[in-house]
């Protein structure tokens, strides 16, 4: 993996004003150091009956991008981003270029979405939110 971006090129795209509150919370930009804690409620995706836990095969990877990959699961591992699993769920990863030429891990859960159960949130209209924010000075 990656070093995380420089504070100063993010920082140099906006204005001087977010710059001051990224600068005054930039403990809260940081880039995980471990797994999360636990929490009092875990996160669970429900999935539509009867469906069956999601096993997607690998992908077929070039030498190359296998050693990436490994590379970069090696390290997760180390940080302590990520652990060993032995679930029945198993999604394949790919990595993304990016801009710099280095390479952006991704896991692709098509997959598991189209057996979850969606979530139903509708979208307030415009004039909803406008409303709302009547005579609000800070937002």
């Amino acid at each position: 993996m990656l070093p995380p971006k420089t504070h100063a090129r993010e920082t140099s795209e906006v204005s001087p004003t977010i710059q001051v509150l990224l600068v005054r919370f930039e403990a809260l930009f940081q880039p995980p150091h471990s797994l999360l804690p636990a929490r009092d409620t875990d996160h669970h995706i429900h999935l539509l009956p009867p469906s069956a836990p999601v096993n997607v095969r690998l992908y077929r990877y070039s030498h190359f991008q296998k050693h990436e990959i490994e590379l970069q699961v090696d390290l997760m591992l180390q940080k302590g981003l990520i652990q060993p699993s032995t679930s029945l769920f198993s999604s394949p990863v790919l990595l993304v270029r990016k801009h710099d030429g280095s390479w952006h891990f991704c896991v692709d859960y098509r997959a598991l979405n189209v057996v979850r159960v969606k979530d139903r949130f509708p979208i307030p209209t415009i004039d909803e939110l406008l409303d709302e924010l009547r005579g609000a000075h800070c937002f």
